[in-house]
């Protein structure tokens, strides 16, 4: 599993099957053979890798079935305790559902291991201002950018973000990486071209707007949207966020309607924001999930010496895509509603 949290960097514990004692946080879909590790800080949660996900997910199944005790149940969610360890069980559950879960703070009191109170109250103070304090405590007047920025209270974080990572490797303009003043980070917009979805953001080194895929620059936005996510928890605006992407049939009509929009991202509303971090989220996921198991499918066909498809595989692949109902029996589902 992977050693440090994508989101806040906080070190992730090792999960050990054999000796669940170990105050781990998981979360594991059975039916899509799906799993993450819940960052102990942010309570963000990130996706574990193939090669160390199905004997996982099959620990995770029997401590589940045999060794759990139900903590909080929902329609199609479960939260565990065996041991140290908890396990977030997903079944068969929709988009609202699953997002409340994993984007709120709903099961924060629920979870072990927990900041202590002294780390608690530090983490609810506000954060330092834009331009920094001298050693005194004085505030230091901050970037004039900044002042007019709507997301200010984000700025040491979107800052040590945006300055170590370019929102794509090459600026189609210059050809240097296209990285982004963190100030000006509320200017980057969506735009729909032919091609797909493009991010356009003005270059920090030529100053001209440039325009990728979003694809190229995804990694860096999800990243960054978190950071604007930490004062966006409450399960009533992750429900508003959750109701739009099922309302527009899933990410990728609602990131196109986006587009089409053409808003930055200062002017989009909270919730257009939290639906985009979410959908973006669903959309990396997918793409991964489906590549492993096209990998998968790949394999299983030369170990054979024959072209056969792994069985199930397309139905798998037109569940998760949206061209047809999750599960067989819910044949009355809208299609995407299910991250």
């Amino acid at each position: 599993m992977s050693s440090y949290c994508f989101f806040c960097d906080e070190p992730l514990a090792a999960f050990d099957p054999g000796d669940p004692s170990g105050e781990v946080r998981l979360a594991f879909d059975p039916h899509l053979g799906r799993l993450w590790q819940v960052c102990p800080r942010c309570a963000r949660w990130n996706p574990v890798a193939l090669e160390e996900r199905w004997e996982t997910l099959d620990a995770c199944e029997r401590l589940a079935t045999r060794r759990g005790r139900i903590l909080v149940e929902g329609e199609h969610l479960t939260l565990l305790a065996a041991g140290g360890t908890q396990l977030i069980r997903v079944g068969e559950a929709l988009r609202l559902e699953f997002s409340d879960w994993r984007y709120s703070r709903r099961l924060d009191p629920h979870l072990p291991g927990g900041p202590g109170l002294l780390t608690r109250m530090i983490l609810d103070l506000p954060e330092s201002p834009a331009g920094g304090v001298t050693f005194h405590g004085v505030p230091r007047f901050p970037d004039l950018a900044w002042i007019v920025s709507p997301f200010q209270e984000h700025a040491q974080l979107l800052t040590a973000l945006l300055l170590h990572a370019p929102l794509a490797d090459a600026c189609p303009s210059c050809g240097a990486p296209l990285a982004v003043e963190p100030a000006a980070f509320g200017g980057v917009r969506l735009i729909r071209e032919g091609a797909g979805p493009r991010l356009v953001a003005t270059c920090a080194f030529c100053g001209v707007a440039a325009a990728v895929p979003l694809r190229e620059g995804r990694a860096v936005l999800r990243a960054a949207l978190a950071v604007l996510g930490r004062s966006h928890r409450d399960p009533e605006e992750i429900a508003g966020a959750a109701t739009l992407l099922d309302g527009a049939g899933g990410p990728e009509p609602f990131i196109d309607e986006l587009g089409k929009s053409e808003l930055t991202l200062d002017v989009m509303d909270t919730d257009e924001r939290i639906a985009l971090a979410i959908g973006l989220d669903e959309e990396a996921e997918t793409e991964a999930l489906e590549a492993e198991w096209r990998e998968a499918e790949e394999l299983a066909a030369i170990m054979d010496d024959e072209l056969t498809e792994v069985p199930g595989f397309e139905e798998f692949r037109a569940r998760v895509l949206g061209g047809g109902p999750l599960y067989p029996d819910d044949a009355d589902a809208s299609p995407g509603t299910r991250p």
